[in-house]
């Protein structure tokens, strides 16, 4: 609806002046009077729908309309599609989507990210990551979760372009998508520790209370067990990689903000001082595992 500003760009401004005789279209409207907006969500959609007309193709696995059922979202969606004619937007801007595409996997080939991290786990990436650029919604990023046999081997991921405010940008200034090195190691980090909580699950599940109590005393509920686990060791080894990849000074401070929710952020970051240490017993990230789990059972023990 652009009734919450995206960061400042050309592009932004030619979607204003594209799109300014459809700001009161009844799609719009009928958006804006909805009780919650998932405009949050919505982005994440698109991999579920259909070529124009949309029609969901494929199961979803979050529920990402929540104010209205997507069929009903989707029918106002195909027709502010019609009736604005967005096809021809988009095809006027295929020029622009390939040139801050072909930016973002420049900037990350040229980090080597992909390589830092892969080397920490100590083997090649057992799987691929898939970005979606977000160019106008600013609201942060997320992972898209499917199960769909088309992306089996793929962690699918929305990041949105933002910026520092301190930047000042305007819209006269292109967009120039620099993907954050840690949100990518994040990502990339999910697929080498995947198996890990299955590998331990009767032994996790026994100590679960200790992930679901954050930092400030918050107490998730019980179904939220693994994904707080597993948020919470990639988190550690993003931090970890930074660490040996820029210095001390950048692996603490990325700990530091991790621990504002994971209350055992600091001392697991701490413990993983034995696996980069002993590289040469600990091989790959699964020769540390027995380590992990017997660490994680002491500190549950010690709550």
């Amino acid at each position: 609806t652009l009734d919450i500003k995206p960061t400042p760009s050309t592009y932004y401004r030619n979607v204003k002046n594209y799109f300014a005789s459809c700001r009161l279209h009844p799609s719009l409207d009928w958006y804006r009077k909805l009780d919650k907006w998932d405009g949050f969500d919505i982005a994440s959609l698109g991999i579920y729908l259909s070529e124009h007309p949309f029609r969901i193709d494929r199961k979803l696995e979050t529920n990402y309309i929540r104010s209205a059922p997507a069929d009903t979202f989707l029918h106002y969606l195909n027709n502010f599609y019609e009736h604005c004619n967005v096809k021809e937007f988009l095809a006027g801007n295929r020029d622009e989507y390939a040139r801050i595409i072909a930016h973002a996997q420049d900037t990350i080939s040229k980090s080597r990210i992909l390589e830092d991290v892969s080397m920490f786990f100590g083997h090649a990436q057992k799987g691929e990551f898939v970005i979606y650029i977000d160019l106008l919604n600013n609201l942060g990023s997320n992972a898209i979760p499917t199960s769909d046999p088309e992306f089996k081997g793929k962690r699918l991921n929305r990041i949105a372009f933002t910026s520092d405010s301190s930047s000042r940008l305007t819209d006269q200034d292109p967009v120039v998508f620099n993907p954050n090195i840690n949100v990518v190691a994040h990502e990339c980090s999910h697929n080498f520790l995947g198996d890990f909580i299955p590998r331990y699950e009767q032994r996790l599940y026994a100590i679960r209370h200790l992930f679901l109590t954050t930092t400030k005393g918050a107490v998730m509920k019980e179904s939220e067990w693994k994904n707080e686990l597993d948020e919470l060791i990639v988190r550690v080894c993003v931090a970890k990689v930074l660490e040996q990849r820029d210095g001390k000074d950048a692996g603490v401070s990325e700990i530091s903000n991790q621990a504002r929710h994971f209350r055992i952020a600091e001392p697991l970051f701490e413990f993983f001082d034995q696996y980069l240490q002993q590289r040469s017993l600990y091989k790959t990230i699964e020769d540390f595992y027995p380590e992990l789990i017997a660490q994680l059972e002491k500190l549950a023990a010690a709550q």
